[in-house]
């Protein structure tokens, strides 16, 4: 195992490293904002439906950025850009939330934290698949990229929680602001480099590694046998669960007495199923297992059924911390599968050049279930918590019913 570890270690380039960490450092950041910024809101007196604004307005511009960032994510100097530009802006969002008393202006603040996802992630996802080209197959970049920001994305609501727990929930926005700065820093270094001549970035295209056995053209055809229709309908409803999930999560378990460690440690549990599940998929058999052209739609389905269903649990007040535990490590097993699947469909396939505008479209269809999960939610709740939990499992009711058509389409 060690050896492996280190064979491991050494074919990851500098390059590659730095976009791990930077990955790393945005996931701990994300799931605080995404869990506690709603506590905040609901803490300054916001209605539900105002919650529900606020766990949604940060997708609502990333239900349609990422499309157009990604589109200009192919050259790598604008994916440095866009990277740099990213941090700069999450520190602003960051030190905002540290600083705002009033529901309307976190809704204002929620939408520059989408601004800024909305030109990270596609810049990222598309530097992972073609900035590591020469070195390693993106299929497997990618599984070693999921590991270390699920890793992170894991742990970030028990910092978060804990942080709340000895000083207050601005601390834990202040933490946030100092991580943020850090990785900008980390990430503004190589662009002062090249303009000392150390480093130019280049914008020719990068040579694609195919797998041994298999022929561009059928990976092509890999990608081409679902469709955008069926991945971006998935997408969607995972982002649905997640967004559920988190914005409504804390202000319920606060309804039921639940203390705010506690919201941490089963919020864990989501990041910490969806980790296991990628630190799996770094072993090429698991990776093929899940990712094989034949089995991707059948691996999907399950996929969404164990992301949606869990939230029923999740819905009944009598369920015990333990079942909230499970039902989160559930549903964030689902997601990650949900993920690669796409991930392998949208981005490692896609043709020479077009890998920026495949991640612009995995991320927004990201971004439109992330948006309108929670405001759903947040609408028909009425005065009842238990109520968003249910719009999950009602979602792929509908994706089910909608199957045949989408399966058609592609």
């Amino acid at each position: 195992m060690e050896q492996r570890f280190f064979s491991l270690s050494k074919s990851i380039s500098g390059e590659f490293r730095r976009y791990l960490v930077s990955a790393f450092a945005a996931n701990l950041a994300l799931p605080i904002y995404s869990l506690f910024v709603p506590l905040l809101a609901s803490r300054l007196g916001a209605s539900l439906f105002e919650i529900g604004i606020v766990g949604g307005a940060s997708n609502a511009v990333y239900s349609f950025l990422p499309y157009i960032t990604g589109r200009f994510s192919d050259r790598r100097s604008s994916r440095h850009f866009f990277i740099v530009s990213s941090f700069a802006l999450l520190v602003g969002v960051s030190i905002s939330y540290a600083l705002i008393s009033s529901a309307l202006y976190l809704i204002v603040a929620r939408v520059f934290e989408g601004v800024g996802w909305a030109i990270l992630w596609p810049a990222m996802d598309a530097a992972v698949s073609r900035d590591v080209a020469p070195t390693m197959d993106s299929k497997k970049a990618f599984s070693i990229y999921n590991v270390s920001w699920s890793s992170a994305a894991a742990i970030g609501p028990l910092f978060g929680s804990a942080l709340i727990f000895v000083a207050s929930i601005r601390v834990a926005f202040l933490f946030t602001f100092f991580i943020m700065m850090a990785i900008l820093v980390l990430n503004i270094i190589p662009s002062l480099g090249s303009r000392n001549g150390s480093k130019t970035w280049s914008s020719a295209p990068v040579a694609r590694i195919v797998p041994s056995g298999q022929s561009y053209v059928e990976m092509s055809a890999a990608g081409r046998s679902l469709g955008f229709a069926f991945y971006g309908s998935a997408l969607a409803l995972a982002a649905v669960s997640s967004g559920v999930l988190f914005t409504f999560f804390a202000p319920y378990a606060r309804s039921l007495g639940v203390s705010i460690l506690l919201v941490g440690v089963i919020t864990f549990a989501f990041g910490f199923g969806r980790f296991l599940f990628y630190l799996l998929a770094t072993k090429e058999r698991v990776r093929y297992a899940i990712l094989s052209r034949e089995k991707r739609a059948r691996n999907m389905i399950i996929a969404l059924l164990l992301t949606a269903v869990p939230s029923l649990l999740v819905s009944l007040r009598e369920s015990s911390s333990v079942g909230f535990l499970v039902a989160y490590a559930i549903s964030g097993a689902g997601i990650s599968i949900v993920f690669a699947i796409a991930q392998a469909g949208l981005i490692s396939e896609s043709p020479p050049g077009k890998s920026g505008q495949g991640a612009g479209l995995f991320e927004s269809s990201i971004g439109v279930g992330a948006c309108f999960g929670p405001i759903i939610g947040g609408a028909i709740s009425g005065s009842s918590l238990e109520i968003p939990f249910i719009v999950p499992p009602i979602g792929f009711a509908i994706f089910a019913i909608a199957l045949p058509l989408l399966l058609r389409r592609s």
